[in-house]
């Protein structure tokens, strides 16, 4: 659990020292360059033992290092129809043999795809990284490579998505699904992601959702039957547990959060309308992984978009949220030769002061609540090891 904490440790003294006491595009850069190569170095060194799929990854990549081109091609290729997935693995093992290094190409992939994002479409970069390491989706890419390489792919969609470009948006989501197919669940996400988000809308989700989970298992039933056969096997009835509430609580929470400072988010871009929509579809899909874990596949790759939206939450409740309003309060007083106007401006002047440190004392109170919030669940992660995450060791000293 050490290592994961002291990587925590590392985004918080930094984004604090780096990007908070003196804000620039230079300290970002400086910043995810730094919590970049940690995290890759980590991701690289460990050991084969860490994350429950790290084997069958391993597995898969000796297999293409041994049967080559006709292998990838073959009906042997258990991921053929993610030929995105098949040839990074093909196009790594003509270079090396060493699975340490595939790794480690895949960690530079996944890392490096998260930090560009941030640095272009986060207002606060390091919020965005802490988020992406304390909330788990560092930990995914530790086990779940196929999927956490999609989903950083993917992620660059939203601001397509956000604009309604489709063409563009579609592209980029067909290039993920080729590592993971589940992904093209984003593709009838498009039509909707724009839905305003009111108390009609919340409650026709609600209301699907309960659909979904009334009838789950009849439709569980129908496509293991006719599409997926495979998940009627002892390992697909696995997915249909359920799990504890706890798994559903941050990212409930989250949704919650997002929901009632909607207005605040909106105000700031109301293409945010976007991030919102996708934050409520994965509380929904992770109330209904209290029922079959089946869904928490799903919900977590809506709730990887939290490493966008909680920066957006932050810098609408802060100080730029209201700087320009204030701007336009503290006019230059030389053009003023009436002491009765001089006098009011000078008190919306002090108004705006005083308006501007109240949204700067919200700005650090609500950062401190996700900070607290990310150490504890990230914490609770480990505990749970679920996917396998500690004990952490390298392949230097197994």
């Amino acid at each position: 659990m050490l290592a994961y904490n002291l990587l925590l440790l590392l985004i918080l003294i930094l984004g604090i020292c780096i990007c908070e006491i003196k804000k620039s595009s230079r300290n970002n850069i400086v910043f995810l360059t730094i919590v970049s190569a940690a995290m890759i170095i980590m991701s690289y060194l460990r050991a084969n033992t860490v994350g429950i799929d790290y084997k069958q990854y391993a597995d898969y990549f000796t297999q293409v290092r041994n049967g080559g081109w006709s292998f990838l091609i073959s009906s042997a290729n258990g991921y053929r129809i993610e030929p995105g997935y098949s040839l990074l693995n093909y196009i790594v093992s003509r270079f090396t043999g060493d699975v340490h290094i595939f790794m480690l190409v895949v960690s530079i992939i996944i890392v490096c795809l998260t930090a560009v994002l941030l640095y272009r479409y986060s207002p606060v970069p390091w919020i965005g990284m802490f988020v992406f390491a304390s909330f788990g989706f560092f930990g995914n890419s530790l086990s779940f490579i196929r999927q956490s390489i999609a989903v950083a792919v993917y992620l660059f969609a939203v601001h397509f998505l956000k604009d309604k470009k489709l063409l563009p948006y579609i592209l980029i989501v067909l290039l993920a699904a080729s590592f993971h197919k589940a992904i093209l669940i984003m593709i009838p996400v498009y039509f909707i992601a724009h839905i305003k988000v009111n108390w009609k809308t919340l409650a026709s989700y609600a209301g699907l959702t309960a659909f979904i989970m009334a009838l789950s298992w009849p439709i569980f039933n129908f496509i293991t039957k006719y599409i997926y056969q495979y998940y009627a096997t002892r390992e697909g009835l696995y997915y249909m547990m359920g799990r504890d509430w706890q798994t559903a609580a941050v990212p409930v929470i989250t949704t919650i959060t997002i929901l009632i400072l909607k207005d605040f988010i909106l105000k700031r871009d109301p293409k945010n309308v976007v991030l919102i929509n996708l934050s409520v579809y994965s509380g929904l899909l992770y109330i209904m992984t209290c029922q079959h874990f089946l869904f928490q596949r799903f919900g977590m790759m809506f709730f990887t978009s939290a490493i966008l939206i909680i920066p957006e939450l932050l810098a609408s409740v802060g100080v730029e949220s209201v700087q320009t309003e204030a701007m336009d309060k503290t006019e230059n007083l030389k053009g003023y030769k009436n002491k009765t106007e001089k006098k009011k401006v000078l008190q919306e002047r002090r108004q705006a002061k005083s308006k501007i440190n109240m949204h700067k004392y919200i700005y650090y109170y609500a950062t401190a609540a996700i900070i607290f919030i990310g150490f504890l669940y990230n914490v609770w992660i480990l505990l749970q090891n679920r996917i396998n995450l500690t004990p952490y060791v390298t392949f230097l000293t197994k």
